[in-house]
């Protein structure tokens, strides 16, 4: 008995509930946005995706930036490795024209030195260019590369 009660009064309550919201809606004009002809779609995307256009006097007319030509120079250094030590504690040390470089350290012309430590000790010198030179123990290498001028 209870539950035939129950729905009953479930089912006047959503009977009462759809009503009401059908007479709200069919008094708003906002559904009838929602519904529109192919011509009425056009007008809107129209005027939604218009661009202003922009009015340009000889005054604010933008300028293009001359292709300016970049004139390098290049710059040799001849480095001498004199030795390179190592430690456990990893901090080695590249002796170049008899002053001591750890990896990583600029010599006066910008170039890095680098130390790796692997199966073989390596040492290289990486120019601004960013290559990387090999430098041999003993021997005075000859490194070129090209630098920009004025920059």
């Amino acid at each position: 008995m209870y539950k035939n009660k129950y729905t009953f009064l479930l089912a006047w309550l959503m009977l009462f509930a759809i009503n009401a919201q059908a007479q709200s809606v069919s008094g708003s004009d906002e559904l009838l946005t929602l519904f529109t002809t192919p011509q009425e779609r056009a007008l809107i995307d129209r005027n939604r995706y218009r661009k202003t256009p922009q009015k340009v006097s000889a005054e604010t007319r933008p300028v293009e930036p001359e292709e300016q030509q970049v004139v390098l120079q290049t710059v040799t250094i001849n480095p001498l490795l004199n030795g390179v030590s190592f430690s456990q504690s990893g901090q080695h040390v590249a002796w170049l024209d008899g002053q001591a470089y750890e990896n990583g350290a600029k010599l006066a012309d910008g170039s890095k030195v680098v130390i790796r430590a692997g199966q073989s000790l390596q040492v290289q010198i990486k120019t601004p260019d960013g290559r990387f030179h090999p430098l041999t123990t003993g021997e005075q290498s000859e490194i070129k590369y090209q630098k920009p001028i004025g920059g």
